[in-house]
């Protein structure tokens, strides 16, 4: 009877919580109905600004960089100096992806402009223009970004930042590519060698081995990991 009583009691209680819960959070509304329909409305007015510039503005930049990206490309597809050029500055008629970088902000194709012209620089030799072009590619196109991390890995490591480059190789090896994840391990793996890092290496190149297999055998690792294992077991 005495429990009966108790969980009788604690039910009551439990109901009257409620009740008070419900009765606070009316009158709060009540008090301050005008401010949450306020904010509301203008949390709506918001979003239909964001889907209407993205739809009417945004949209219809971004087919238009698209469109000036083509001879650009075409003139970095030529591969020479004078072409390459061309393709960072463009002429008279075509935009450059320097201009399409700049005059089409906040568009895929924009971003898309900085990779390419970052691989510009690269081509003509000016390695830290590449490297501020490439820095500013944003993870919206993942495969060409994993494969952009590994190029400022590799610039970094040219100029003996190791800790950078390892950074940047690391970030490329998060992707799923099977060409540019195991490209990515291995140069991480050779980074690691250097550092006499024998335990972290070799876990490298058994993840290329685990889930590369094909790129594994074609680029010949097994012997990486035969090295690295006989140096991390000392």
């Amino acid at each position: 009877m005495a429990n009966n009583e108790k969980l009788g009691s604690k039910k009551i209680e439990q109901e009257q919580e409620k009740e008070n819960f419900v009765t606070r959070t009316l009158a709060f509304f009540n008090k301050y109905q005008n401010i949450i329909y306020g904010v509301l409305i203008g949390l709506l007015v918001i979003a239909c600004a964001v889907i209407a510039f993205n739809r009417f503005y945004i949209q219809k930049k971004n087919g238009e960089a698209s469109a000036a990206m083509i001879q650009p490309i075409n003139w970095f597809m030529a591969g020479d100096s004078l072409s390459l050029n061309l393709a960072l500055d463009g002429n008279e008629e075509n935009d450059g992806f320097l201009s399409i970088a700049n005059g089409y902000k906040l568009t895929r194709t924009s971003n898309t402009a900085n990779y390419y012209a970052g691989l510009c620089y690269l081509r003509l030799g000016q390695k830290d223009e590449a490297l501020d072009y490439l820095k500013k590619f944003k993870k919206k196109e993942d495969v060409l970004w994993y494969g952009c991390q590994i190029v400022i890995g590799d610039l970094y490591d040219e100029q003996g930042d190791e800790a950078k480059a390892i950074q940047y190789y690391e970030k490329a090896t998060k992707g799923e590519d099977p060409l540019y994840t195991p490209n990515a391990l291995f140069k991480l793996g050779q980074m690691y060698e250097r550092q006499e890092k024998w335990d972290k290496a070799l876990d490298a190149y058994k993840t290329i081995e685990n889930k590369f297999y094909n790129q594994y055998t074609t680029m010949n690792i097994a012997q990486y990991v035969e090295r690295a294992s006989a140096k991390a077991s000392k």
